[in-house]
């Protein structure tokens, strides 16, 4: 669990970053990029500020 340490300072987004789009996959917003006909997949588990921070894009 995090502590509320981790909501007073949260990243700031920045609107240039990301390659891809967000869409429901499994009922939950998703951010998705690379090509729609690849075999393999890198999944990441976001932390407390969610699929929006940049750094995870």
């Amino acid at each position: 669990m995090s502590g509320h340490q981790c909501t007073e300072n949260p990243p700031k987004l920045d609107p240039n970053s990301g390659s891809g789009h967000v869409e429901k996959l499994g009922g939950l917003d998703s951010y998705v990029s690379g090509s729609t006909h690849s075999k393999l997949a890198v999944v990441l588990v976001s932390h407390v500020f969610g699929y929006e921070t940049p750094q995870l894009r």
